[in-house]
């Protein structure tokens, strides 16, 4: 650990002294667990995603604070907690809803999250600072997009789109693990195939399982296939070298238990993250969370921070602690649970001990795994761990030796030896419930606080055009809002630096955002 975060440190001090500035690429795939063979298990044949982890580092013990997509990808593109930000509820917000559009799965209105604390995208930071920022192609934060945020937003976006030489952050999203794709590609396999398959300890042993884990393995190898022609386009544009690249999964796999899940199954994720240089190799039990990435990005591209975080720069001498993730509404269903790990064990808070940890979630029940384990339990031949996943009580609190019982079946709560540890955990999880701001309250309860009884979108101020000759200085005096400004009909936004002399073409744009907020655009006359 300690040569790893030393040459990390190296790596920093030689962009502050002037270097040309690093790229980064983001690869994130969708829905998977530590089904990789750098996290042990070979099943997938996954030849460039395995060159990457040899030029790499392999993180063993990284989380998303949500186990489900758009929360998690709300922490990613903020640096913040979705309970902070009131972005925890999935399928909350909507594009193209209407005002005041009714959402069938709570009754509520479709939203867009009003954080009582100051955020922004990070990637408006880099913009400001001159890179060029694409996204190929799933925004999907549960809550409007800042215009600002990309430079090119596309199934088409690409740092081959940008200036020459100009530095880039690039992400690319591959669907091809998603959990649909489990029931969508519908295969046959031999009986012979279907017994080698390996099926994890907490399932049953039943072909259908065991067919859809298979087609997760065939996916997987899908996937390494799409990640293969991007390295390789990396590498034939002469950018490897200087690239900083992220391999992650968006939260854990796609059955059962997995995705959906507040245990390690839905929140640790593959994560091997190449430095340049290649300055940086192995493995490390490093804890990261999300919350993490954008301050480690602006931090590498030696941008000052101005906005604050809730995660830190991976480089930072004293490294985290604890890991904390939530779980709330997912469609239709409401599951408030709250957990932190660190040094090896994992406390789960259970705000509801009367219903199931089992939701019928309808998206789900598509997947033969979901419908063998349903017809079992009507049965009542599940064994003992779905038993306990498919029962009406559970306890308030559940605590797991995660070192030893990656699959969290063995519940430590009423053994009095682990008390102390039980303690403590508990009164940082409470510490930290209390500082994530919408963690806590109902839905319908953060909906009040966050606007009125109406839903009505609090409005921005008007910014003011100051002529200067022929130039024109932009001032807002909306406080903690973005600014950016683009000649009439075009597409782009430029960030606008606060006090900048700008000159457009002709006629142009000016627009105002800020999270929670309506979008203010306003037009004006050269």
């Amino acid at each position: 650990m300690k040569i790893y975060l030393l040459s990390f440190f190296l790596f920093i001090s030689s962009y502050c002294s002037g270097q040309e500035s690093p790229n980064f690429l983001w690869l994130v795939c969708e829905d998977q667990s530590l089904f990789f063979s750098m996290y042990g298990d070979s099943s997938a044949n996954t030849p460039n995603i395995n060159q990457l982890a040899k030029d790499g580092i392999v993180y063993q013990n990284c989380y998303t604070p949500s186990p489900v997509c758009a929360p998690s990808r709300s922490s990613l593109i903020t640096g913040m907690y979705p309970t902070t930000l009131g972005t925890q509820h999935m399928r909350a917000y909507k594009k193209v809803a209407e005002n005041n559009a009714i959402n069938s799965h709570n009754l509520l209105p479709y939203y867009s999250a009003k954080p009582k604390k100051l955020i922004r995208f990070f990637t408006e930071d880099l913009r400001q600072n001159g890179y060029y920022c694409s996204n190929n192609s799933k925004e999907d934060y549960n809550m409007l997009t800042s215009p600002l945020a990309w430079d090119e937003s596309s199934q088409s976006a690409h740092w081959r789109n940008r200036q020459d030489g100009q530095p880039f952050f690039s992400v690319f999203n591959f669907n091809i693990t998603h959990e649909s794709n489990i029931w969508k590609n519908k295969i046959s396999y031999s009986k012979e195939e279907l017994e080698n398959v390996l099926v994890p300890s907490l399932f049953p042993d039943n072909d259908k399982i065991k067919s859809d884990l298979l087609t997760n393995y065939k996916n997987i190898e899908k996937l390494d296939e799409q990640v293969g022609v991007i390295l390789d386009q990396l590498k034939a544009d002469g950018l490897y070298e200087n690239t900083i690249i992220f391999f992650f999964s968006d939260h854990g796999g796609p059955f059962p238990r997995y995705k959906r899940s507040i245990y390690e199954t839905g929140l640790r994720v593959p994560f091997i993250a190449k430095w340049i240089d290649n300055t940086r190799e192995g493995k490390t039990n490093q804890l990261v969370s999300f919350v993490d990435f954008a301050p480690t990005i602006l931090d590498a591209a030696n941008i000052e921070i101005e906005f604050p975080f809730e995660g830190t720069s991976f480089n930072k001498k004293d490294q985290r602690k604890y890991i904390y993730a939530a779980t709330d509404r997912f469609d239709g269903h409401t599951d408030m649970r709250r957990s932190i790990s660190g040094d090896n064990f994992k406390l789960i808070y259970n705000a509801d001990t009367i219903t199931p940890i089992y939701k019928k979630v309808a998206y789900r029940h598509q997947m033969k795994t979901m419908q063998v384990l349903d017809s079992l339990n009507i049965n009542q031949k599940l064994n003992t761990y779905f038993l306990n996943w498919f029962s009406k009580d559970k306890d308030r609190f559940e605590l797991y030796e995660i070192s030893k019982d990656y699959f969290e079946e063995n519940n430590l709560i009423h053994d009095p030896k682990y008390n102390e540890i039980f303690k403590t955990l508990q009164y940082h999880l409470f510490a930290w419930i209390k500082e994530s701001d919408f963690g806590n309250m109902s839905e319908s309860d953060m909906l009040d606080s966050m606007f009125t009884s109406s839903m009505s979108i609090p409005k921005l101020n008007k910014p003011e055009i100051i002529i200067n000759d022929d130039d024109f200085l932009i001032e807002s005096n909306n406080l903690y809002a973005s600014v950016g400004w683009r000649n009439k009909n075009e597409k782009v936004w430029n960030i606008y630096k606060k006090k900048e002399l700008i000159n457009p073409k002709d006629d142009f744009e000016v627009i105002v955002f800020r999270p929670g907020y309506e979008v203010l655009i306003q037009v004006f006359e050269k």
